[in-house]
């Protein structure tokens, strides 16, 4: 069974770089038997205890973190269902162009060292420094790099009370993954685009200037996948 047509994934949006699934299967629940044939990203909200069963390999237990994100070259098959009373729900980004090398930068997403980029390790070093690098989405403390591909780069980025993600002309096409406890509002090429909370997602293009704010001002998590290739793509 293909991705779409299992009944727990819900297609909510999909381009030439992306097809963006919303997973949800409750307690005590499993999925079908269904193939993953891409490369995937997928983004966890909650907790969780699932026995993930690949097609003619043994069983194995995942205990999966808030905010976890896990990346899959694909090529498989399985079934996940849920232990100990506990749903299961994430946003799965199927990524459809050869992602080629898989790379950490400063999170441990597959087996390998980190590359930290070096202003980020300065950050960690001396977090307030007057000499912290600015960005185009605030400071450098903001945006924690996760992970890379040849294809595409995946960040956090934190906005609170006075700092915002602002970047006046992207040069890549952009998703914005909205993570949990999340309270955000958007503009994209000026015009306001989207409340978003937990789960929400909102696809950037490339050359239309960007802004999210946490209009509580509290402080709101985002997951920045980045497409490196800059072709136009609308959803």
């Amino acid at each position: 069974m293909s991705l779409r047509d299992e009944p727990h994934h819900q297609l909510i949006l999909q381009n030439d770089f992306a097809n963006i699934y919303r997973v949800a299967v409750p307690p005590n629940d499993s999925t079908l038997m269904h193939r993953h044939d891409l490369p995937y990203l997928a983004i966890n909200f909650g907790a969780g205890n699932i026995t993930n069963m690949v097609q003619g390999q043994k069983e194995t237990t995942l205990i999966l973190r808030d905010g976890q994100v896990i990346y899959s070259p694909g090529g498989f098959a399985h079934v996940a269902r849920t232990n100990s009373g506990s749903a299961f729900r994430n946003v799965t980004v199927e990524l459809v162009k050869p992602q080629g090398t898989a790379r950490n930068l400063c999170k441990q997403v597959v087996a390998g060292p980190l590359a930290c980029p070096q202003e980020q390790q300065q950050v960690a070093s001396a977090k307030g420094a007057a000499s912290k690098k600015k960005s185009a989405a605030g400071d450098a403390d903001d945006v924690a790099p996760y992970f890379e591909t040849d294809e595409v780069r995946v960040e956090v980025v934190t906005v609170s009370m006075q700092r915002e993600y602002v970047d006046e002309s992207p040069k890549e096409n952009a998703l914005l993954v909205a993570m949990t406890n999340s309270n955000m509002s958007a503009e994209v090429g000026g015009h306001n685009a989207s409340f978003l909370h937990s789960g929400d997602i909102l696809w950037m293009p490339a050359g239309e200037a960007r802004k999210v704010n946490d209009f509580l001002g509290t402080r709101s998590n985002f997951l920045l996948v980045s497409f490196k290739d800059a072709t136009a793509a609308k959803p």
